[in-house]
């Protein structure tokens, strides 16, 4: 609405918003400055001492992680994260230092046009191919948000992720550290353990240009997963580059709160659990249904609305091999994000595909209405309900409760 801009000189808007929204018509029709978000971060950066974190998936809590631990270490940085920080209730955090750390995104290739002074890149896989059109020219994008990292810097790149790797071939110079599960990684994570709680891992780290050989043992922290993990050590890989002591990474997370939507439970009924998360891409729902086996629930019921006709498209038949992994699989429509319908990517296609690889595994939401009465017909005790989807199934996670309990 208008009223949201009131007494505004600049109007900042990422590329998500459409050109019809009532804020940027009312600006334009009152000569009010339009900018788009990678131009404001760029400009903030120029003034600061900058740490970016782009990459396909994980940029989220990545950059959430790095600023809880430069916040416990007393760097006060200014955070600006593409997702919700339970720990700062918004997506932003104002600090009054000279640091700054930014969500850097890869969607529209606006990462290009940034210049940290440390540059993290968490993966590089097929997606936004909208825009991209190529691999190829994915690849070139990262490169030149490499090449831009200031001369006195670092990039910090993940040794596990294939895309990652084919762009370290392309680095001409050195200035890079790296991470991951792998031994000949800078950084690497070993002892892995979890439990339904927590991760704990220890950490080897490689005497190389930067840094001396040491063993971190004993790293906790409050969420799941390998994925997890690997954001982990993309956060300590920045903190060691920072010179911050080991005892105040490890605090830090201890003490870290998580992002919205991701892996978030939202309630238990009936003994089924019941989780809402962000995963829209192959990979991420990957990512995720290997962390609800580590729950070891009796039964993984999935709920996915595919986010984009594009994305839907160009990755089908990889959202057909995950999505086959799970126990029962309730199928939305497509959420457009904008985009125009493609009637042949529909539910009904998808559930039938599905199905002729495993049968019976999957079928369609046909109205949101019926979703309380088919996950009760579909659970029993000790079964886990996980919503996945970038749109607005989340809203659906935490009415599906209110729901059931009403139907009672």
């Amino acid at each position: 609405s208008k009223k949201n801009i009131k007494n505004i000189n600049i109007l900042v808007i990422s590329l998500a918003i459409k050109k019809n929204n009532p804020e940027i018509v009312h600006s334009k029709k009152n000569n009010i400055k339009i900018y788009k978000r990678s131009q404001i971060l760029s400009l903030l950066m120029n003034f600061k001492e900058s740490i970016a974190v782009s990459g396909t998936h994980g940029k989220t809590t990545t950059t959430s992680l790095i600023s809880s631990i430069l916040e416990y270490a007393n760097f006060d940085p200014t955070t600006i994260i593409g997702g919700i920080v339970n720990a700062y209730k918004g997506t932003t955090r104002i600090g009054k230092s000279k640091w700054i750390v930014v969500e850097a995104d890869e969607s529209d290739g606006s990462l290009s046009t940034l210049f940290p002074k440390i540059g993290v890149i968490t993966n590089i896989n097929k997606e936004h191919m909208d825009f991209y059109k190529s691999v190829d020219k994915l690849q070139n994008y990262f490169l030149k948000f490499i090449k831009n990292i200031s001369f006195d810097g670092l990039a910090v790149l993940c040794n596990d992720n294939s895309g990652v790797k084919k762009l370290i071939k392309k680095i001409t110079n050195k200035n890079f550290i790296t991470y991951g599960f792998f031994k000949d990684s800078d950084i690497q994570a070993s002892n892995i353990f979890f439990n339904k709680t927590f991760s704990c891992f220890d950490v080897k780290i490689k005497k190389n240009f930067l840094f001396k050989k040491e063993i971190i043992k004993g790293i906790k922290l409050n969420m799941l997963g390998r994925h997890n993990i690997l954001n982990c050590l993309a956060a300590i890989s920045v903190a060691k580059i920072l010179n911050i002591k080991t005892k105040k990474i490890k605090n830090a997370f201890k003490q870290f709160q998580g992002i919205q939507r991701r892996f978030t439970l939202v309630d238990t009924i009936n003994g089924v659990k019941i989780y809402d998360d962000y995963a829209h891409h192959p990979e991420e729902i990957k990512s995720t249904l290997d962390l609800v086996k580590i729950l070891k629930p009796k039964h993984t019921i999935v709920v996915f609305q595919p986010h984009r006709y594009s994305r839907f498209g160009f990755l089908y038949n990889n959202f057909k091999r995950i999505l086959k992994n799970c126990d029962k699989l309730i199928v939305a429509d497509v959420y457009p994000a904008g985009e125009k319908k493609v009637n042949y990517l529909s539910k009904e296609k998808f559930v039938k595909d599905i199905n002729k690889i495993k049968k019976n595994l999957a079928i369609p939401l046909n109205k949101k209405s019926d979703l309380p009465k088919i996950i009760k017909d579909n659970t029993k005790f000790g079964d886990l309900v996980i919503f996945l989807g970038a749109g607005d199934i989340s809203k659906w996670a935490y009415d599906l409760p209110l729901q059931i309990k009403r139907k009672k």
